[in-house]
C-alpha cells in the first residue's frame, strides 16, 4: 500500500464524517473509523470481513471467528505489521489506546489521536449487563496516551 495523493484531505473527510454521525456499532465505532481512515490514506479497504456487525458482542464474535481472540489490536498488527512507537506515528497512522480496561483503536490526526467512542450498558435486576447505546462521541487524546501505533503507508 502507498499513501493516496490527496490522503490528507480524504482523512479529514473521514474524521468529520464520524464526528457528525451518531455512534452505531458496525457503522461508526472505533474499528470502522480506523478502517475508514486507512482506506482514506491508502485508497484500499483492509479486513472487510471484520466490518459486518451491528452490536459490540457480534463484532467480537467475528474477530474471534477470524482468529483474533483478545483485542482489535491483533487484527491491526496482522494487517499492518510490527508496531511503532506512538511518538513516531504520523497523521494517518492508526493505533490502540486503553480506556476503562478496554482496548480501542483510533487514528492520528492533526488534532491528536481520534477515537470513536460508543458507550452504554444497563443492568437488569442487578444481574445482567445489557448492551445499549447511551452515548457516543469522538474523543481526541495526546499521542503519549496511545499504547501502540501502526504505520499506514
Amino acid at each position: 500500500m502507498t499513501r493516496h495523493p490527496d490522503w490528507e484531505e480524504r482523512l479529514n473527510v473521514v474524521v468529520a464524517k464520524h464526528q457528525a454521525m451518531p455512534g452505531e456499532w458496525g457503522e461508526s465505532d472505533c474499528w470502522i473509523m480506523a478502517m475508514d481512515a486507512i482506506e482514506a490514506v491508502t485508497g484500499e479497504r483492509i479486513l472487510p470481513h471484520l466490518q459486518r456487525y451491528s452490536t459490540e458482542a457480534e463484532g467480537y464474535k467475528h474477530f474471534r471467528k477470524a482468529g483474533y481472540k483478545e483485542t482489535v489490536e491483533e487484527a491491526l498488527a496482522d494487517a499492518l505489521g510490527e508496531p511503532i512507537s506512538p511518538l513516531m506515528a504520523q497523521r494517518g497512522d492508526v493505533g490502540v489506546i486503553e480506556r476503562e480496561g478496554r482496548i480501542s483503536c483510533g487514528v492520528f490526526t492533526s488534532a491528536g489521536f481520534a477515537v470513536r467512542t460508543i458507550y452504554g450498558y444497563i443492568e437488569r435486576d442487578g444481574r445482567k449487563r445489557v448492551e445499549v447505546t447511551t452515548g457516543y462521541d469522538l474523543q481526541f487524546f495526546s499521542p503519549s496516551a496511545v499504547l501502540r501505533a501502526y504505520q499506514v503507508r
